[in-house]
């Protein structure tokens, strides 16, 4: 007994001390270039066209200030240490955000704004951290998936750390696959628990998207008397696809913390049941979207186009995006129970920072990349441009959406793996 618990023990080490990283020369230059190409890539989303070349002279002037700034914080904030403890996520967000406020301020009071984005500031931030912790985390998971594999081999075939089975990324998708059956037995009763004993079913569900659309035509078409076509139509692309994200989001607070008896008791993936919230919610959003989308282009004479297309694309990076929000939710309310009322507020606020009631384009143009900066933005701005403008989403909106879903994937995969073995502690 005393030899398996040495070796699980040195096996189990990786959680509690992250694995060494590259050469911290290596790491700054890998952030220098990042920091480079989130800069330029903020103003690329900030400008188009002739606008984008009138500003880059202040870009190239301003660019070396800006990284180095950026790097000094990380530095500060202990960024490159060879061996980070778990905390290294907030380290990276801490360092980059205040490198950048840093920045701009030093540039405020040195050279002014003139021909200097402030917006974009905003961007490189979100960008950069997003990049800072993709390479980092891509280095980590990499770097545990191997010291698994030596655990292994000192282990031998005859003594096999189930609980280290899933504690890699590659290792974790592996085990959901093979407990398939049970992430779709949860799925499916939470479905019928929540339809049991009514006569109507999932029309339920239909009944609340009916009603929106029956009062926001009410309110939109008479009483504010907004005259763009089809608005109602426009509306509740975003209405739908907020509805799934805001449920999900939700409900992955009590993912960990309200199964307790079933997590002291089964091993299995404990990332199925967050995930399982996610996939109950997206069920009735297929459902609800399968029936409302042909339906309200009938009604309101939508003819088919090739953008259409496009729809499975962001509804699978909506999904990604959502299963890292709710790995995320899931693992910090398993330590801080307040995250569940802070949530109802960060959900309203992000309500109204998303173009769902209105249109982006009516948006005055300085304020534009910092409503799509809002994580669920890109996603709704896509449904709106495939489906109400029957255009092609534009550059922005896949980069955007595409950097939330790994971000927010990777973010949430590194620390619910991080603090997996701590939850029977926390209940």
């Amino acid at each position: 007994m005393s030899v398996v618990a040495d070796d699980r023990s040195a096996a189990s080490a990786p959680d509690c001390q992250l694995p060494q990283r590259p050469a911290w020369l290596l790491s700054i230059v890998l952030d220098g270039a990042l920091g480079m190409s989130a800069y330029l890539a903020s103003y690329w989303l900030r400008f188009q066209g002739d606008r984008l070349e009138t500003f880059l002279p202040g870009v190239w002037s301003t660019m070396p200030i800006v990284v180095t700034g950026q790097l000094a914080a990380l530095v500060v904030a202990r960024a490159y240490a060879s061996r980070p403890r778990i905390d290294w996520l907030g380290r990276v967000i801490a360092g980059v955000v205040g490198g950048t406020v840093a920045a701009s301020v030093l540039l405020g009071v040195t050279v002014g704004f003139e021909g200097i984005s402030r917006s974009a500031f905003v961007a490189d931030a979100v960008l950069l951290s997003i990049a800072a912790l993709g390479w980092r985390g891509a280095w980590v998971l990499r770097a545990r998936a191997l010291a698994r594999a030596g655990a292994r081999l000192v282990l031998g075939d005859d003594l096999v750390d189930r609980s280290s089975e899933m504690t890699t990324l590659r290792a974790v998708v592996a085990s959901l696959y093979s407990y398939r059956e049970l992430l779709k037995n949860l799925v499916l009763k939470d479905l019928k628990l929540k339809y049991r004993g009514s006569v109507f079913g999932f029309l339920w569900s239909l009944l609340n998207p009916l009603l929106m659309i029956v009062v926001y035509t009410i309110a939109f078409t008479f009483i504010l008397r907004i005259r763009t076509e089809g608005f109602v139509f426009y509306m509740m692309l975003g209405i739908l696809s907020w509805t799934f994200f805001s449920n999900s989001a939700a409900m992955s607070t009590g993912a960990i913390i309200d199964n307790a008896g079933l997590l002291k008791s089964v091993l299995f993936p404990r990332a199925i049941l967050p995930i399982g919230t996610v996939l109950f919610n997206f069920a009735q959003y297929l459902l609800t979207v399968s029936v409302f989308l042909p339906a309200m282009m009938i009604w309101y004479q939508v003819p088919f186009a090739v953008p259409m297309l496009l729809f499975p694309a962001f509804l699978g990076l909506q999904v990604i995006f959502t299963v890292g929000i709710a790995l995320i939710l899931a693992s910090w309310t398993a330590f801080f129970r307040d995250v569940r009322h802070l949530l109802e507020v960060a959900l309203s606020a992000l309500f109204w920072a998303t173009p769902i009631v209105y249109e982006l384009r009516q948006v005055p143009e300085q304020f534009r990349l910092l409503i799509l900066l809002s994580p669920m933005s890109p996603f709704v701005v896509a449904y709106q441009q495939v489906f109400f403008y029957r255009e092609w989403p534009e550059a922005t909106v896949w980069l955007m959406a595409s950097a939330y879903a790994v971000g927010a994937f990777v973010a949430g995969v590194l620390l619910f793996l991080a603090v997996e073995d701590r939850f029977t502690e926390q209940l």
